[in-house]
């Protein structure tokens, strides 16, 4: 397998990183977060001018029609920069459809997402695709009811990702303790949101609350796990962003900055802890490359999506912690960027569950 972009993919990714560096430098990424984590402008031009929503999208629902390394390409790109974007549950959400939604359901609600006109947001609740005997007692809240034939959701869902901007929602619940994917307008009654606090400020989350709320089933049998490992990726994808963003600021900053009359670079301790970095990130890199060119088979995903999860978040907290050393005390502050990346690295490490989860998912899989 050749582990080597080629060079529309290459060129693409250039062009995201200079949309990216005019539309959303640091002190704008800032200005969205303190605003709630979203821009509708800036949504708006990534889906228009980019179309990031809809890259691994067949062109009959509106996409580009491309693979799953484009999309893990355009998330790597928005990891690097920390854009504060509605993307992750979107795609999410048009992949629940994909894999589990009927013919009408895809019909119906794939152009609006694709095209970005409709926001989509997903549960990131950990041990769901796990067996019912091992799954933790608090993993699903919400529990389905076909009393009246329709499903009716009720109960709690959290942490839901960029909620306040979503108006579908793509939620977990339990029948008979098995539990299934439900798609849920945000508009439907008995729904309320609650925002909760994020340590992360550039992803804003959620807790859903929902009283008899009308839903849609998606029955497609696997979907689910499959969405989810795609998610899983994609998370990776946008952590080695992250990572890389870390390695590039400290070795700048490592250059600059001068100690004893020598930059600070020139210290074998430095040097080592950027080294370190680098190692990492070209490990993590291979992995990501891999996870999303072999996303097609699915016997392949359910191996490599929670390991490479696993593995670009260590990376990314490892770069990130790393970073705020070499940049010493004013990485800190709350005016510097590095301690951002360190918070996203930090949430990211806890989407889905953490990395011992997704380790042990991995030997569930495999009959360990």
């Amino acid at each position: 397998m050749d582990f080597r972009y080629t060079d529309d993919q290459n060129q693409f990714r250039t062009a995201l990183r200079d949309f990216l560096q005019q539309a959303c430098p640091p002190a704008r990424v800032r200005e969205i977060a303190a605003a709630g984590g979203h821009d509708p402008n800036l949504w708006r031009r990534m889906c228009g001018e980019l179309e990031l929503p809809g890259l691994h999208v067949s062109d009959r629902y509106g996409g580009s029609g491309a693979t799953l390394s484009e999309t893990a390409i355009a998330f790597e790109e928005l990891g690097r920069a920390l854009t504060p974007a509605p993307l992750l549950g979107t795609v999410a959400v048009i992949e629940a459809l994909l894999r589990m939604g009927s013919a009408e359901q895809r019909n119906r609600l794939l152009p609006a997402l694709v095209r970005g006109t409709r926001i989509g947001a997903i549960a990131a609740c950990p041990d769901i695709t796990r067996p019912a005997d091992t799954r933790s007692a608090d993993a699903v809240s919400l529990t389905a009811d076909f009393a009246s034939g329709a499903p009716v959701l009720t109960g709690e869902c959290s942490p839901v990702l960029h909620d306040t901007a979503a108006d579908l929602f793509v939620l977990p619940a339990v029948t008979d303790g098995a539990a299934a994917a439900y798609l849920v307008a945000a508009d439907a009654p008995g729904l309320a949101r609650e925002p909760l606090p994020s340590f992360d400020p550039t992803r804003p989350v959620s807790k859903l609350t929902l009283a008899g709320t009308p839903a849609e089933p998606l029955t497609a049998p696997g979907g689910w796990n499959r969405t989810l490992d795609v998610t899983r990726v994609l998370i990776a994808a946008e952590a080695l962003g992250g990572a890389t963003a870390c390695l590039q600021k400290s070795v700048e900053y490592a250059c600059q900055r001068t100690q004893f009359g020598r930059p600070i670079g020139s210290f074998q301790a430095v040097k080592h802890a950027c080294a370190e970095m680098m190692v990492e990130i070209e490990a993590t890199r291979v992995a990501v490359m891999f996870a999303a060119l072999t996303a097609g088979d699915p016997g392949q995903l359910a191996l490599t999506a929670p390991l490479v999860k696993a593995q670009a978040a260590d990376t990314f907290t490892l770069c990130a912690e790393t970073a705020l050393q070499v940049h010493g005390g004013i990485a800190f502050t709350w005016e510097h960027d590095i301690h951002l990346y360190y918070r996203r690295a930090k949430t990211t490490e806890a989407l889905f569950g953490g990395s011992t989860h997704h380790r042990a998912l991995l030997a569930d899989r495999v009959g360990l």
